[in-house]
């Protein structure tokens, strides 16, 4: 009877070493390289005289991973100087999914190519420079509802939109996504 606890504890993993994030159960692959950086602020609106700042960033960024971590840089200059870092942080609650958190700084410039409705005055979202913005979400697979893999989910902490005419907004909340570039 013992020896049957113990091999199905050892099956279930049960005690012993412990499990770096790369290996979790559920672990999905995170595609590296070209993406794009989806961020939508959310919780705050934002009208200067008469006029509405447009919460919305679609910008090229590189993935690559780094032991445990992945990072996605600005892919040129025009698209800003934003940095996110993340990793997984448990395992996997929902097939083909696994969750991450991390942080997100600097300048992220949307990109007109990326998105087929012209948005107004060239929108920025600035995640200050000290890497206390938090993002949370989970990354996931390819399946019959995504037929792309990417990373979904919510941050706080500094968030300022601002555009080209001069008008700017703070806030503390937005979502955002990581896709395969078009």
């Amino acid at each position: 009877m013992v020896g049957i606890g113990l091999g199905l504890c050892l099956a279930a993993g049960c005690g012993g070493s412990s499990t770096t994030p790369s290996m979790m159960s559920g672990a999905v692959t995170v595609a590296t390289g070209p993406q794009v950086l989806r961020v939508t602020s959310t919780g705050f609106s934002c009208t200067i005289n008469g006029a509405t700042v447009f919460p919305m960033v679609y910008t090229r960024v590189t993935v690559s991973q780094v032991g445990n971590e992945w990072r996605a840089v600005a892919a040129t200059a025009a698209a800003g100087d934003v940095e996110v870092r993340f990793h997984q942080t448990g395992a996997s609650v929902i097939a083909g999914s696994m969750p991450i958190e991390g942080t997100i700084r600097g300048q992220a410039n949307h990109l007109p190519e990326l998105l087929p409705v012209a948005l107004p005055a060239n929108p920025q979202m600035s995640f200050g420079s000290d890497g206390r913005t938090t993002i949370t979400g989970f990354a996931f697979g390819p399946s019959s509802l995504t037929p792309t893999a990417g990373l979904d989910g919510v941050g706080t902490g500094t968030v300022t939109v601002s555009d080209n005419t001069g008008r700017s907004c703070p806030g503390t909340t937005f979502s955002w996504s990581l896709a395969p570039a078009p």
